[in-house]
């Protein structure tokens, strides 16, 4: 229950957030975001009653809602359709790079100081973000907020890309809550060294770290559509290879490709959304396509168990393989919009800080 409440407020918030930034701008709603991420570590200090654990996080959801969806509508605002998409595989590496730096520091401070340590860590680590984002010199907003309230409603340019998102990660979600069940059971040695089963995990995050930029740049130059097509065929195989692992090397192997594939797929259908949307709704078409990552999260363990009830552990992940295709004719749907195809009418950039003196 305390696990799965962030995913639950984050899927009800992110499309409203997203509105949200759209008419009030970026940085007040990314800011807000990082005083509720840094309120849901702090919660935690003290006594442990599983009911702050549940407000802990439902609060870390809601910042998380309110952050990460107004940061990446904020670098999609600051930077020019050619270069859109590395903007977005930027923000998405640097969210790679804290879940990689995160859990190293944290047992560190937890060897130190206790877990009230790592909680109130965390919390300035938050407050440390809120103060960066007020150096930031330039926020983005629409000059003129539609009248009909754009956060009030889904933008239809984002529904596609979201569903093929959906059915992309469910995979991921089912390796994610089976995977090592799996691995292990198929021969894999277990543990976290090299060579364990939990090193696959460790593959898949330094190669989507290594390839998120490369997804984001050759989205800008080839275009998305073909780019998202790549990765799903790399997600799809890396299913597969799972499916049929019986040592590290080709559980390795898995693990490479789901991560390139991921790192293809994010910036890629990211860049859809924006080139699908108005600027003026680019907030809350970015909100509705990361709702559709905590869906797939949501729905994958319980979906996944069913089918590992009813055959096997393998089966799910050879399902996981077929379901993934499925986002194929979903993102050809979508077309191809070429380079620059959105240009920014009605957008401005908003100095709110006088330009640094001449030297």
């Amino acid at each position: 229950v305390a696990m799965g409440a962030t995913g639950v407020v984050a899927v009800a918030l992110r499309p409203l957030t997203g509105g949200w930034s759209d008419r009030y701008g970026r940085r007040p709603l990314a800011i807000l975001g990082a005083l509720i991420l840094g309120a849901g570590s702090a919660v935690l200090i003290g006594p442990g009653v599983l009911a702050l654990v549940v407000l802990a996080r439902l609060l870390i959801g809601a910042g998380d809602a309110f952050y990460i969806t107004s940061v990446m509508a904020w670098a999609a605002d600051t930077a020019t359709p050619e270069r859109r998409g590395r903007a977005m595989a930027t923000v998405g590496m640097s969210l790679w790079l804290g879940l990689a730096l995160g859990p190293q520091w944290a047992v560190w401070t937890h060897e130190h100081l206790g877990y009230n340590g790592v909680w109130l860590g965390g919390s300035l680590f938050a407050l440390l973000a809120a103060g960066l984002i007020c150096l930031v010199r330039t926020d983005a907003r629409p000059a003129a907020p539609r009248p009909d309230s754009p956060h009030a409603k889904v933008p239809r340019g984002a529904i596609l890309p979201a569903v093929a998102m959906v059915l992309v990660c469910y995979g991921n979600a089912v390796f994610e809550a089976f995977g090592i069940v799996h691995l292990t059971g198929r021969g894999v040695p277990g543990g976290a060294g090299i060579g364990g089963a939990a090193s696959v995990f460790t593959v898949i995050a330094i190669t989507s770290f290594v390839g998120r930029f490369a997804g984001g740049v050759w989205a800008d130059k080839v275009g998305p559509r073909p780019v998202a097509l790549a990765g799903i065929a790399a997600v799809a195989a890396s299913y597969c290879f799972f499916a049929a692992a019986s040592s590290f090397v080709v559980a390795a192997a898995g693990g490479a490709l789901l991560g390139l594939g991921l790192a293809l797929i994010y910036p890629s259908l990211s860049l859809l959304v924006t080139r699908r949307v108005g600027p003026q709704e680019r907030g809350a078409g970015l909100g509705v396509f990361l709702a559709a990552l905590d869906v797939s999260f949501a729905l994958g363990p319980p979906l996944g168990s069913l089918v590992v009830g009813a055959a096997s552990t393998g089966a799910a992940l050879w399902t996981a393989g077929v379901v993934s295709l499925l986002a194929v004719p979903i993102v050809i749907a979508t077309g191809n919009p070429p380079v620059g195809a959105d240009p920014d009418e009605g957008f401005e950039l908003a100095e709110e800080l006088p330009p640094a003196p001449a030297v």
